[in-house]
């Protein structure tokens, strides 16, 4: 329930506090006074977009704040520890407009996204704006309307998430079958590169290997020669001594210096070691030189494999790594390709699955808004009758449009495709007529504005009865109505009012007496400056506005009179 509307700054509102503290508020005043502006300070308090424009002229900021009694249920107290805000009794929703576009959302003192004051608007008011009865013109809010009366949104909701999937899982299908031709295609080439690969055996190191032995097998007579050659500078000729000989004698010396002189028995140590060393430097290289192979079949054997090993580099990869684990991601997809088939079946077993879950639900929504509807219409046609349209007929048709690319309904009469949205596979028509004799329309061609705003009004009576939502707010729903069913508009919100909050904006005295609370919207001019003001009126005041509601300024006695019958009738 809304408690309190303070504004400061909005607009050509320089300051204002409203209080609603009565079940049926009526707002008043003269067109232009400023009275929209109100609930559009309002409306930007619960989130609505608004830019730096609403700031009053000169002002650096403008403030909305509207105080609520928080509202009961699991949804509201979800959202505000979600944000951190702790639940209390009072709600305080404050929007801030800086002039220089910057803007501040808070709840409870708290800031908060400015989305947040959204979501929980959907949770505390319902503002039936001025051109607000032009959106039963449209299907989609025709069919809101019915799943609304017939609390069909849970059950919409599963469908519309059932058909995220079943588009999802058809979209795979259709992606997958895209891909076959071209997947098929590809079969023998993965196969070639995975055998290519396979057969030819490499190893980890390999190339290396092969270019070394590449290298001795080519230079054979050169190393046989260098490695003779380094032999006999170890271990000499025959003509000349070696290496080995002369560190031999240059070992015996020495031991024989040492026998002398004791102190250089360690140079005889260093010099045996010398003679040791080259003793086993002179196998080894008598072993490598014995090893050299002249061998011109396995030279060309080697050139063969490397040549091979350069092949697949220029086609795979440029070492052997990658040319290895080119294969392993060949091999992986052409695994994936060989499986294609199946994975056809997966794909088509998955959207035949999501095709039945999704069906099911829509003919069950289409079931229940059948059964609806009928109850819908009545209760509507009923709320007509008391707003002075009692020959009106009121019909919804709902019915399926084949689509080939649409939702096959196996257990649909007609079985076959039908289109479908999130909201469902049906498509509704508000079917009227307003004058006995005559045939139901849709309510787009034949309504005035009259009657539709009070056929909005009807519905709106209607859906309220189920609608926890615990203000309505009503932005001159008297729109092309006239006095004489002003009454019955005004007996229906203050019947509303029992149930709901009312606040009402309205040109209509009729409607204006049976507000519980009144107040009136004006304008003053202050130092060269307009600014709204608002007043409640009570007593003589209340009665002198709803005479010049009736007569305009300065009514007569009659007017006065009218008022005053006006009041006796509302109390």
């Amino acid at each position: 329930m809304l408690l309190e509307l303070r504004i400061e700054d909005f607009a050509i509102v320089e300051h204002c506090v409203l209080g609603f503290d009565a079940p049926f508020t009526v707002l008043t005043g003269e067109t232009g006074a400023g009275k929209s502006i109100l609930v559009d300070a309002l409306s930007a308090t619960l989130g609505s977009r608004v830019g730096p424009d609403a700031v009053r002229h000169g002002a650096p900021m403008a403030r909305c704040e509207a105080v609520f009694a928080t509202p009961s249920g699991d949804e509201a107290v979800r959202l505000l520890e979600e944000h951190g805000v702790e639940p209390d009794e009072m709600l305080v929703l404050t929007r801030e407009i800086s002039a220089a576009g910057r803007g501040m959302a808070r709840v409870n003192g708290r800031p908060v996204p400015v989305g947040l004051l959204g979501r929980l608007a959907a949770l505390l008011v319902d503002i039936h704006g001025q051109s607000e009865h032009l959106s039963i013109l449209k299907p989609s809010r025709q069919l809101d309307m019915l799943d609304d009366f017939a609390g069909l949104r849970p059950l919409r909701d599963r469908f519309a998430g059932l058909a995220r999937s079943y588009v999802e899982a058809r979209s795979a299908l259709e992606e997958l079958r895209a891909g076959q031709r071209s997947a098929e295609q590809k079969l023998d080439l993965l196969r070639f590169q995975v055998e290519e690969i396979s057969g030819a055996g490499l190893e980890l190191g390999e190339l290396e290997r092969l270019q070394a032995d590449r290298s001795r097998l080519a230079n054979a007579e050169k190393l046989a020669q260098l490695s003779s050659q380094a032999l006999a500078a170890l271990q000499g000729d025959g003509v000349v001594e070696g290496a080995v000989d002369r560190l031999g004698e240059l070992s015996r010396c020495l031991s024989r210096l040492a026998e002398v002189d004791p102190t250089v028995a360690t140079t005889v140590e260093g010099a045996d070691e010398l003679r040791f060393a080259a003793e086993d430097l002179a196998v080894a290289v008598r072993a490598y030189r014995d090893a050299v192979e002249f061998d011109p079949p396995r030279l060309e054997l080697t050139e063969s494999r490397l040549h091979e090993i350069a092949r697949l580099q220029r086609k795979y990869g440029e070492s052997i790594e990658e040319i290895l684990e080119f294969r392993d991601q060949a091999a992986a997809e052409l695994e994936g390709v060989e499986r294609y088939e199946e994975r056809l079946q997966a794909a088509g077993e998955r959207l035949r699955d999501a095709e039945r879950q999704v069906a099911t639900v829509a003919l069950e929504l289409t079931a229940q808004r059948a059964d609806a509807a009928d109850r819908f219409s009545s209760a509507v046609h009923e709320r007509l009758a008391q707003l002075g349209l009692g020959p009106a007929r009121f019909e919804i048709r709902l019915q399926h449009v084949e689509d080939a690319g649409g939702l096959p309904l196996e257990d649909d009469d007609r079985g076959r495709p039908a289109a479908f949205t999130a909201s469902g596979i049906d498509q509704i028509q508000y079917l009227v007529s307003f004058n006995a004799g005559e045939p139901v329309r849709p309510i787009e061609r034949i309504a005035s504005g009259g009657e539709t705003a009070r056929f909005m009004l009807a519905i709106k009576a209607v859906l309220a009865a189920a609608d926890a939502i615990p203000t309505l707010i009503f932005d001159e729903v008297d729109t092309g109505i006239g006095g004489r069913s002003g009454r019955v508009v005004g007996d229906m919100l203050r019947e509303l009012s029992a149930h709901h909050q009312v606040i009402a904006i309205t040109h209509l005295p009729q409607i204006a007496a049976l507000g519980s609370r009144h107040l009136r919207v004006g304008k003053r001019e202050e130092e060269g400056r307009t600014t709204v003001t608002v007043e409640p009126l009570e007593g003589e005041r209340r009665l002198e506005e709803l005479a010049e509601m009736l007569a305009g300024a300065d009514p007569g006695e009659q007017a006065i009179r009218s008022a005053e019958e006006l009041l006796a009738a509302a109390r």
